[in-house]
């Protein structure tokens, strides 16, 4: 019987499971809109009910379970990742006592009566020294930044003693044991010293968050154990099935889909968007974040880590999804209803077919504002009389989308690839949109390919997962394995 590893990616809007086997087939991909949000919050507040996220990742690895017994294949471990710098609070005995916390949040933006953000405040409490050893700078949504928003607002459950994040929580709530996390995650606080490997306790002190309250961080993709009993009975999975640390959905995209060269970047184009190429040490560059990147050696997955470069929190496709809502609702103001389905039926139709005409339309689509600046919104310009059109407009966000991912790899000066060979593209706005594709193509100046593999930040986690339990030597052995060495050209 071939052995199975499963990836599981604990989305913003979604999860994903895959199923891998020992040869290198990806058996199976289910992807479900989990629908956690919770409504009726303040204005900037993001939140999930966590029992909602563990009952579909449990419906999953159900049929998932089904399948393997009709294909007889064994699974034997799974590997977790998920949406980074969220959190969620809980008891001694692992109960949750809040919601999720998402990135998304942004409560620490409120104003004090001095004038100054909750998040100003907290960074007059840190030094710089401080905060560069952290790969990034302290902001909205991150895990250090709303737990300090929290006290301040007297938000704090008198209950809460752990903070955990989310696919931490899934993981804990699998194997039935505390949580723990891993550097990928841990890093994603703001509060953890890359350079030390420990977290930074003058910032944690900044942040009136207390050492016990966070969970130990081992290795990623470490075996933690087995399914407690009660989720073999829930999900119909082995008894023996091991279950591994998480990593950050932003590291297990890029070991799924990015070549281990010094000449690759990757765009992946998600809710947001990301631009991302590895360096050999960890360094600065203003504007970027500094992220680990572990290796998946089955002899200690962070004993011979790397360091990437990331341009982080950039506009990606809710600027596309923008685009669909805004003319359905117009379309609804004239009594017409159309679906979301319908839209992007249209939008590709009217794509394929228009010619790609010059334009002084132009947009910078942040919409949802950015990182650093949340009441940033999007601009156009070069609206002529008559070429404000659907397509014109889609393209503009294309080529805006584009040029934003330029710019973040812009910053880096020396510290980018001294060659660019290439753009790997991931996400499924990318597959969706050749026209994004080409607008990427344009403002790079090289070749752009399309990972071929579909969900890449659950299948980086499996391919993690699959190191620990050997099944493979490390990563990179996966990735040929799986025939995800070379992508697919766009041309």
């Amino acid at each position: 019987m071939v052995s199975v590893v499963l990836g599981i990616d604990i989305g913003t809007t979604s999860v994903s499971v895959v199923a891998v086997d020992e040869v290198g087939r990806l058996l199976k991909a289910l992807t479900r809109t989990h629908c956690a949000d919770v409504t009726g919050l303040p204005t900037g507040y993001s939140e999930q009910n966590p029992a909602d996220l563990l009952e579909v990742t449990l419906q999953l690895l159900t049929e998932v379970a089904d399948m393997c017994r009709v294909q007889a294949g064994r699974v034997v471990a799974l590997g977790l990742t998920g949406q980074m710098h969220g959190f969620l609070l809980s008891d001694g005995t692992n109960n949750a006592v809040s919601n999720i916390i998402t990135w998304q949040d942004q409560r620490s933006f409120v104003t004090t009566t001095a004038g100054k953000t909750l998040l100003d405040l907290l960074l007059e409490r840190t030094s710089s020294t401080d905060l560069r050893p952290t790969g990034c700078q302290l902001a909205s949504g991150y895990l250090g930044t709303t737990v300090f928003a929290l006290q301040q607002l007297g938000q704090w459950p008198d209950r809460s003693c752990r903070v955990t994040f989310v696919a931490d929580w899934i993981a804990s709530q699998l194997c039935d044991q505390l949580p723990v996390t891993d550097v990928t995650h841990a890093a994603s606080s703001g509060l953890f010293d890359l350079e030390q490997n420990n977290w930074s306790q003058p910032l944690l002190d900044a942040a009136n968050v207390q050492r016990e309250w966070l969970p130990q961080v081992c290795e990623s993709g470490q075996v933690l154990g087995v399914l407690s009993g009660a989720m073999v009975d829930r999900t119909g999975l082995p008894h023996d099935v091991v279950v591994c640390n998480s990593i950050g959905d932003n590291q297990a995209s890029v070991l799924s889909c990015l070549p281990d060269d010094d000449e690759t970047v990757l765009i992946n184009i998600g809710t947001g968007g990301q631009i991302a190429w590895r360096v050999s040490e960890f360094l600065r560059v203003e504007g970027l974040d500094t992220r680990v990147l572990p290796a998946g050696s089955r002899h200690g997955a962070n004993e011979s880590k790397s360091f990437m470069l990331v341009g982080a929190g950039l506009c990606g496709g809710d600027a596309i999804a923008w685009l669909n809502d805004t003319l359905r609702l117009w379309l609804l103001e004239f009594g017409v209803t159309k679906t979301a389905d319908e839209v992007w039926d249209y939008l590709k139709a009217a794509l394929e077919r228009a010619p790609d005409r010059k334009t002084e339309l132009t947009c910078e689509p942040f919409f949802g504002g950015t990182r650093p600046i949340p009441q940033r919104r999007a601009v156009f310009a070069g609206v002529g009389r008559k070429d404000f059109t659907p397509v014109n407009v889609a393209r503009s966000i294309f080529k805006g989308i584009a040029d934003t991912m330029k710019s973040a790899y812009s910053l880096a000066d020396t510290q980018r690839p001294c060659v660019l060979n290439r753009v790997v593209m991931s996400g499924n706005a990318s597959r969706r949109n050749p026209d994004l594709v080409k607008a990427v193509e344009q403002a790079f100046g090289v070749a752009v390919e399309l990972a071929t593999v579909v969900e890449e930040a659950a299948t980086g986690a499996a391919l993690l997962a699959g190191c620990s339990v050997s099944i493979w030597a490390d990563v990179e052995a996966a990735r040929v394995r799986l025939g995800l060495a070379n992508s697919q050209s766009h041309n």
